[in-house]
């Protein structure tokens, strides 16, 4: 088995080394571009194809269609469009664009794959987008009460496609695909807009260009041969691959950013080089050229293009709030340490480097604002934003943008201004932003920073640059200061001045460094280039990931060991070449073909096509063995295998495998004598040109008997197909006859037809005049009105009465007494019969739906002859006559019941005055009798404790009248506080007291029943209040005394004291009977009580002493569940 291998690969290498040589003969130039088509062929067979996304809205089927009618059928592109559409109606896009196009057209569903030559229209009522080169079907989704397809689609086009996206936009009249556009731009790929001689409404390709992201504005017929030209370019399958980067030398390179950095000052050597390739690719592909060299002179003659490649080169990628999760850890771990120990004169200062349109400029002020709302200290916010592009910075200072999903309908509301249809930063944001030209490379930064945000930026600068930048940022930085970079950036080896802060994030901190190396600020920093050699910071060529190297292992065995083949479907078409194949196949003269009969070498297509057929039957592997073919105008053997691969069984698939066949070893048979008979060589070279002509012939009469089959029983089928023409035709003749007959019937009817169809066209204009004048005169009267026959169905109703009563085209011809007008009118029926019956006019006023007052006309339908057919209903609002009616019947009612409060007002006032008067008069007469009274009580009952011991036998009834008379005479001395109290103005002392001080004296001076359960608690950090203790304490313990007389069976009351902003707060809860709702309005009045026993001033002179404290008193209750009441102070009373 092994010499087997070895003698196979020296054949091998036999013919490989002719071609070699072949090829060596060749000029070098021509040697590379073969290199190239044979990369771009490779790329094709791979499926690397453009996928098209076109948007459009009003007009643009119109455009679609002739931009569609000049493409060829074998394009090898695929084209999405994104029409604007009713989301109510179904759509036939795609049934009149396949009737003007050769191309496949198809409705999307959901999961679609997307295929070359193919035509895909988006849905009704749907959302689209793509991913993998799949479409996915989402609902509806509007944004501020705008449907953009348009932009949702292209943005996932560029998400998923990159640099080998197309983005074309159509007639229209929205303002939609601008954002998707920029997206297509953004990622590298083409962008393309109708001109506006062509388009029948431009509004939606003017909004395009006028945003700046439109590459190239054509006709359709133009973008046409734009898209065949792109299909065929040789750069565009390499914008997106490592392949882009050896397109571009060195050399060219350099001159290229020579050139720009003469024109625009800015110098792109230390940039990555990967992008800024695909970028020059990018316009190479827009300008039709595809030589390096036409490409250097343009750019030599036409300062345009120059500012047009620094814009492209220029990625402006940003939004608002991108990657919010950042955002909310900005808010968590950085706004806080800034904060910390700042005071309101130390300015917040922040630098964004690369800010582009501003976005995230702006969100990051609208973020901090949000955190300062929550701070006690505002200090003034300064964010410098700069970008070497001055056109993106213009943008960014007008800061109007289109609605986006990301901006909360909070913050539009809060810090946005619409106008002429997009939004604007407001002034208080956009004065915090400055943004200015800065080449962060070159110019001096800004200094004493608490943030620098520098997110995607560093992704796109070399090694050099990134260690000169970085080193700046820590310079810039305050010591506590901090740097956010973004996901996929580091510090790399300058963690030694950097701390990880958040690792997720990439959010940094400042470290304290004692020595500074020297700080690079002058434009003198590209590193001197050395000829030949690799840059210091590369990865070593060694230094290859071991996945590579088991790849790279694989691939030298699969082609030196492997033999030649190919995989063919069930059509025979080739989809895959695997090694190399050139000895076994070439391509066909004529029209292109990948069918492997048509293209296997001379000698082999018989054997080839014999084996296809046994392997496809049998399902078996087919080997052939020894079949000589013509290849580069020699003849050799090549063994052959087709294996049947295990695949979908409705479209089986095969693999053929060619191997150039091993020498078969001499026949050991002895020789005849050399006199009279032919020398060995010439007899051997017979005997195989003899097995080779029956080995022929065998493969050719087996081929000869397959197609004899095949066309035996084509010739039955034609037969069989024949008669069934003969008797159709037959049938057919016979119709023809029959038709001729009915057509000169038909020719007769269609003239008195046409007669009457003039009379009906006459008539018809006139109910048409008609009906415009009653669709009018309904319309200018603005009152629904219902007609009826005189069965009494609805005949006719108002363009108003559809909405008063939610008709529908269904209820014609329904009677008015099925459907539910939603009317409250009492024998509704007899009324509309006595109308008719009696030919007179009825109005009923009646509450109609929502609750609406209607005056409802009733009166007869009288036809031209003076007839009564039927009843007319006519609903005229009055709701509002109602409603002023009510509003006088319910002000008139307001002014008696204030006449009524008045009078007893100045009663009550005239009442108080008097006790009042009386209260100061006799109240230290009846205070002295009263204290008298209580201490001769006291006295008798430590008498009565005394004598306990020598008379046991003592009537309890004494100590009970004793214990009632002091409870009496309590309420009096209370009776007589109240009214002192209330007859002169407090006035307080005040002194810093302690809450629950205060609550436990209050709790103290009360006799609690055990039923009742008091809790009592203060607020941690509750502070001392300057208050009167006394006259709180009076307010606390006429409180707590209501609350427990409402509790006669028990309960429980809760005091709660806390703070609130400049408030402190106490309340009082209780689970008693609760007060009703007519005397909440009472219960601070004075006199007024729902008790049997009291007079009804304690809760009158409890309002009074909070409020001498310039505080108030709250009431929530319910009846059966409970009472809070709470008192809030100032805590400070000088405010």
């Amino acid at each position: 088995m092994v010499q087997k291998l070895v003698e196979r690969r020296r054949v091998k290498k036999r013919h490989a080394g002719a071609r070699e040589e072949k090829r060596v003969s060749r000029p070098v130039e021509s040697a590379t571009r073969k290199g190239a088509e044979v990369l771009v062929g490779e790329r094709t067979r791979d499926e690397s194809f453009p996928i098209v996304g076109v948007g459009a809205s009003a007009g643009g089927l119109e455009a679609f269609t002739q931009l569609l009618q000049d493409l060829p059928s074998d394009i090898n592109m695929a084209l999405v469009l994104i029409q604007h559409l009713d989301p109510t109606y179904k759509s036939l896009l795609s049934e009149l664009l396949s009737r003007t196009t050769k191309l496949a057209v198809e409705e999307v569903t959901d999961g679609i794959r997307v295929k070359p030559g193919h035509v895909y229209v988006i849905p009704p009522n749907t959302a689209m987008t793509i991913s993998k080169r799949v479409l996915h079907l989402t609902p509806r989704v509007e944004v501020d009460r705008r449907h953009t397809p348009i932009d949702h689609f292209l943005e996932s086009l560029a998400e998923d496609q990159k640099g080998r996206a197309i983005g074309i936009i159509l007639s229209g009249t929205s303002m939609d695909g601008i954002h998707g556009l920029r997206a297509i731009k953004d990622e590298g790929g083409i962008t393309i807009a109708q001109d506006e001689k062509s388009a029948k409404y431009y509004d939606l390709p003017r909004s395009a260009v006028a945003a700046g992201c439109v590459d190239l504005i054509l006709r359709p017929q133009d973008i046409a041969q734009e898209l065949v030209r792109l299909s065929l370019h040789p750069y565009v399958p390499y914008l997106e691959t490592e392949t882009a980067e050896k397109l571009l030398p060195q050399s060219d390179l350099d001159k290229i950013f020579g050139l720009l950095r003469k024109a625009t000052g800015v110098d792109f050597a230390d940039y990555k080089h990967a992008t800024i390739k695909r970028r020059i690719l990018r316009r190479m592909l827009i300008l039709k050229t595809n030589k390096m060299e036409d490409y250097l002179n343009n750019l030599k003659t036409n300062p345009g293009e120059l500012g047009s490649l620094f814009q492209d080169i220029l990625i402006n990628v940003t939004g608002f709030f991108r990657e919010p999760q950042t955002f909310d850890a900005l808010k968590q771990e950085v706004f806080p340490s800034v904060m910390k120990k700042r005071s309101a004169d130390d300015p917040i200062r922040i630098w964004i480097p690369g800010c582009s349109t501003g976005e995230e400029v702006y969100s990051l002020a609208i973020c901090l604002v949000e955190y300062l709302d929550h701070s006690s200290v505002h200090p003034q916010i300064q964010i410098f934003a700069t970008d070497v592009n001055e056109a993106v910075l213009e943008k960014a200072r007008d800061g109007v943008y289109a609605a986006s999903a990301s901006i909360s309908a909070e913050r539009l509301r809060r810090f946005f201004v619409k106008t002429n249809g997009s939004y604007q930063v407001n002034k208080s944001i956009r004065r915090m932003c400055v943004f200015a030209k800065q080449d962060v490379t070159a110019d001096p930064p800004f200094s004493k920073l608490d943030l620098i945000i520098c997110r995607n930026l560093l992704i796109y600068l070399g090694p050099a640059l990134q260690k000169k930048l970085l080193p700046i940022f820590h310079y810039s930085l305050k010591p506590a200061g901090f740097l956010v970079l973004g996901d996929f950036e580091t510090v790399g080896e300058f963690d030694n001045i950097f701390k990880v802060t958040d690792k997720h994030f990439k959010i940094y901190s400042k470290r304290p460094v004692v020595t500074r190396k020297p700080l690079d600020f002058s434009t003198t920093y590209i590193a001197k280039r050395q000829v030949g050699k690799p840059a210091v910071n590369r990865l070593a060529e060694g230094q290859v990931p071991e996945p590579e190297i088991f790849k790279e292992a694989d691939r030298i065995l699969l082609t030196k060991y492997t033999p030649a083949s190919v995989i063919v479907n069930s059509e025979l078409e080739i989809i895959q070449f695997r090694g190399r194949t050139g000895s076994f196949l070439e391509p066909a003269p004529g029209k292109a073909s990948l069918n492997v009969l048509k293209m296997a070498r001379e000698g082999m297509m018989t054997d080839l096509r014999n084996a296809l057929d046994r392997a496809k039957r049998s399902g078996e592997i087919v080997r052939k063995e020894a079949i000589a073919i013509r290849s580069d105008g020699k003849y050799f053997d090549v063994d052959l295998e087709v294996v049947p691969l295990k695949t979908n069984r409705a479209h089986p698939c095969f693999l053929v495998a060619f191997e150039e066949a091993l020498p078969k070893p001499a026949p050991s048979v002895a020789l005849g004598r050399a006199g009279g008979e032919k020398s060995r060589k010439e007899r051997r070279a017979e005997d195989l040109k003899l097995v080779r002509l029956q080995q022929e012939l065998s493969a050719t009469k087996d081929y000869l008997q397959s197609i004899i089959e095949d066309k035996e029983a084509a010739n039955e089928e034609l037969k069989a197909a024949n008669e069934e023409i003969q008797s159709s035709n037959e049938e057919l003749q016979s119709t023809n006859e029959e038709l001729e007959t009915s057509k000169e019937e038909l020719q007769s009817t269609n003239e008195e037809l046409t007669t009457v169809n003039e009379e009906l066209q006459n008539r018809n204009l006139e109910l048409t005049q008609v009906n415009n004048d009653m669709t009018n005169l309904n319309a200018s009267a603005n009152v629904p009105v219902l007609m009826m026959g005189s069965d009494l169905r609805l005949r006719r109703w108002g363009p108003l009465a559809d909405k008063l009563f939610n008709l529908k085209p269904s209820d014609l011809g329904r009677p008015i007494f099925d459907i539910n007008l939603g009317f409250q009118i009492p024998d509704l029926k007899e009324t509309i019969n006595e109308v008719v019956d009696n030919v007179i006019i009825k109005e009923i006023e009646a509450k109609g739906p929502q609750g609406r007052w209607f005056l409802v006309r009733m009166g007869p339908y009288r036809t031209a002859d003076n007839r009564i057919e039927g009843a007319v209903l006519a609903f005229v609002d009055i709701d509002r006559l109602k409603q002023g009616e009510a509003k006088l019947r319910a002000r008139s009612e307001h002014l008696e019941d204030l006449v009524e409060e008045r009078s007893r007002m100045l009663s009550n006032t005239t009442r108080l005055a008097a006790i009042g008067e009386t209260a100061g008069m006799v109240g230290h007469d009846l205070r002295n009798p009263l204290q008298t009274i209580i201490n001769t009580i006291h006295l008798a009952k430590e008498a009565m404790k005394a004598n306990s011991a020598s008379a046991p036998e003592k009537d309890p009834r004494v100590g009970s009248a004793l214990e009632t008379i002091r409870e009496q005479a309590d309420f009096m001395n209370k009776i007589v506080s109240d009214l002192q109290d209330y007859a002169k103005q407090a006035k307080p002392t005040f002194v810093q007291y302690d809450m629950q001080r205060l609550i436990d004296d209050s709790l103290s001076s009360i006799p609690v029943p055990k039923a009742v359960e008091v809790s009592s608690s203060v607020e941690t950090g509750f502070p001392k209040l300057s208050v009167d203790p006394g006259l709180l304490r009076r307010a606390f313990t006429n409180i707590i005394t209501n609350a427990l007389q409402a509790m006669p069976d028990g309960g429980k009351l809760k005091i709660r004291a806390w703070t609130s902003q400049n408030i402190a707060a106490v309340s009082f809860e209780d689970t008693g009977i609760g007060i009703p709702e007519d005397a909440k309005a009472k219960m601070f009045s004075p006199l007024f009580t729902t008790r049997e026993k009291g007079v009804g001033l304690g809760l009158a002179v409890t309002k009074r002493l909070i409020e001498s404290h310039k505080g108030e008193i709250k009431v929530f209750s319910k009846v059966g569940e409970g009472t809070t009441l709470t008192v809030e102070l100032p805590l400070d009373l000088r405010r």
